[in-house]
């Protein structure tokens, strides 16, 4: 079988898939860990039989159909680290009629956890230590997704099963999921916490719960209440999450003990009206300095030119551009490591 490795890292799982007796892998990275990949490869003397291309799978092509697409962009809830998206693009573009996904399936497990540990991230704001001017932005911590590492003991109600994606079908884009936790001891709920349950191939499953024997060493995701909740062995903890994979939004609400809580990690971004308008597609954008300076370097890439040649065109031919000519140089590195090849 031909195999796509999608955000192949240092090339592990391609390695797996070439000793179990694939005939080409195809893989793709889009950070500087492909020559990592490469080195692997070559070390092992499969160099001959990988396809190494860097860049955004979404962005790139393969030079043909695969039998086999594999991909462990699943992230500590299961859908946020992007694999909901890269695998329906590789559905689509990557993936014979017929072919393998892995992993094909994501079901979600939430429980509501009590670990002073996970709340740290937020109390820490409203500390008696910290200046008063900077306790206003606890309300960002309120609203965050963080990775934690869970024990047995800190998950206090449930689990319960959340939901399940179908990573073979097109995925709606928004989903909502509901669950009622029942609380297995008098506790107080410092938040929700979030694990996948990952099907690899039929009757063959990965997970990162904290409460299986076998589980990779992936952490969980803590979801954290702004008021923590005190709740008595059998209360019933009413749950909605909801979630837009293909944004990375995600929001929560608790209802426990008579108290409603809601939170976002909308409400969690730090976004400025320049952050909001680059999203509204009725704003009319205009081109600032450093826009002009991209323009001004692809405008002189014609295939003849070295990288000094053009840097010293701009500098010349657009006096004033950037402040200094250290800032236009590295200008022109991102301009053209992004949006040329260079030979």
């Amino acid at each position: 079988m031909t195999v796509v490795d999608l955000g192949c890292g240092s090339g592990v799982l391609g390695l797996m898939c070439l000793r179990a007796g694939a005939a080409k892998v195809t893989a793709i990275d889009n950070s500087s860990m492909i020559e990592a990949a490469r080195m692997v490869y070559d070390a092992a003397g499969f160099g001959g039989r990988v396809e190494l291309i860097r860049g955004m799978s979404t962005e790139v092509t393969a030079a043909e159909p695969a039998d086999v697409v594999i991909c462990d962009q699943v992230g500590y809830l299961g859908f946020d680290a992007g694999i909901v998206q890269y695998l329906e693009d590789a559905r689509r573009r990557f993936l014979k009629p017929g072919g393998v996904l892995i992993p094909s399936k994501i079901d979600l497990d939430l429980a509501g956890i009590e670990s002073e540990k996970c709340y740290a991230e937020v109390s820490r704001w409203r500390a008696e230590s910290l200046a008063p001017e900077f306790r206003g932005l606890g309300r960002f911590a309120e609203n965050v997704k963080c990775p934690v590492t869970l024990e047995r003991a800190e998950v206090a109600a449930g689990p319960a099963e959340l939901g399940s994606i179908d990573l073979r079908e097109d995925a709606p884009d928004y989903h909502c999921w509901r669950a009622e936790l029942k609380c297995e001891r008098d506790a107080t709920l410092h938040g929700l916490a979030g694990w996948f349950r990952c099907e690899l191939s039929e009757g063959v499953w990965m997970t990162n719960s904290p409460l299986a024997e076998e589980r990779i060493q992936r952490p969980q995701a803590f979801l954290p209440l702004a008021e923590p909740v005190r709740a008595k062995a059998g209360d019933s903890i009413g749950c909605t999450i909801m979630a837009r994979p293909k944004e990375g939004v995600l929001a929560w609400v608790v209802e426990a003990s008579g108290k409603r809580q809601s939170h976002s990690t909308l409400n969690g971004m730090l976004l400025g009206w320049r952050d909001l308008g680059a999203g509204n597609p009725l704003a009319v954008p205009r081109l600032n300095r450093e826009g002009e300076a991209r323009r001004a370097v692809l405008s002189y890439c014609d295939g003849v030119r070295s990288v000094a040649e053009i840097e010293e065109l701009v500098w010349r031919e657009y006096p004033g551009l950037m402040p200094t000519r250290q800032a236009l140089s590295d200008v022109v590195v991102r301009t053209l490591s992004t949006g040329a090849e260079l030979d």
